[in-house]
């Protein structure tokens, strides 16, 4: 197995993506602690994991704060004395316009996306430094390189974490730590069912969106899922201070 007793800390695990990824790295050996701010929505995600006989643990918390991921961090050195992994995956996505955004809407998305993992970051970086050794994952988006108009602050909250990659890359990698973002283009999640919800007729807008990829498909968060066991894993040794996209040719195609 590729993450094989491997202490594996998620956030925004409870739905989507972060659900998916712990899934992957838990059936690759990964003990995973999962963590999200709907305490339901984590409490079933981990009794779906533990049922499959999976080493899985839920910690519910607020990851926009320091304080929220100091805790995280706590947690999963209490139950298992190290992190191995670390992947920053929460977030939120306003379709607003930056003329039309309450500045209530623009801090909250940048204390999630960003602040959130710059937090956690800093909590889980004195473990890992201990040990000289460890993989942080950020969960940016190709918004952090392209235009979007209907999400500014998202993308401009995914811009920063590309930028906070190469900064930690950089400072921690003589001390045997990796970072790297993953960049998806749009992925069948809730957060994209909301997004077509916006729309006049969500199924033609579906399908103009998938129309706009050379696979003629959107990913599925299984697709990101195996992206991300392979950037924890040894498999992915040489690779650090970098942005990997996962968007189906999408940044490929000029018109």
């Amino acid at each position: 197995m590729k993450l094989q007793d491997k202490v594996v800390v998620l956030t925004g695990a409870a739905g989507g993506i972060g659900s998916a990824v712990a899934l992957q790295m838990a059936r690759e050996g990964a003990r995973v602690v999962l963590t999200d701010i709907d305490a339901a929505a984590l409490s079933d995600g981990v009794a779906r994991l533990q049922a499959e006989g999976l080493v899985a643990r839920g910690f519910c918390a607020d990851i926009s704060t320091a304080e929220g991921n100091r805790q995280l961090a706590q947690h999963a050195l209490d139950a298992f004395g190290r992190i191995d992994v670390f992947h920053a995956n929460a977030g939120i996505a306003r379709f607003e316009d930056l003329l039309e955004a309450s500045p209530e809407s623009l801090v909250r998305t940048l204390e999630i996306n960003l602040a959130g993992a710059m937090h956690g970051c800093a909590a889980v970086l004195p473990a890992m430094t201990r040990q000289r050794s460890g993989v942080i994952l950020l969960t940016a988006s190709v918004a952090a390189f392209v235009g979007d108009p209907t999400i500014p602050a998202y993308s401009a909250s995914k811009g920063g974490l590309t930028a906070l990659c190469r900064s930690l890359a950089v400072r921690h990698g003589p001390e045997g730590i990796r970072c790297v973002t993953l960049c998806p283009g749009d992925v069948r999640t809730p957060m994209l069912e909301a997004y077509l919800a916006r729309e006049p007729d969500p199924d033609l807008a579906y399908r103009q969106m998938t129309e706009r990829y050379p696979l003629r498909r959107l990913a599925e968060p299984s697709d990101v899922a195996r992206l991300a066991v392979f950037l924890a894993s040894e498999d992915a040794a040489w690779i650090t201070g970098t942005d990997i996209v996962i968007d189906g040719g999408l940044t490929a195609r000029c018109y």
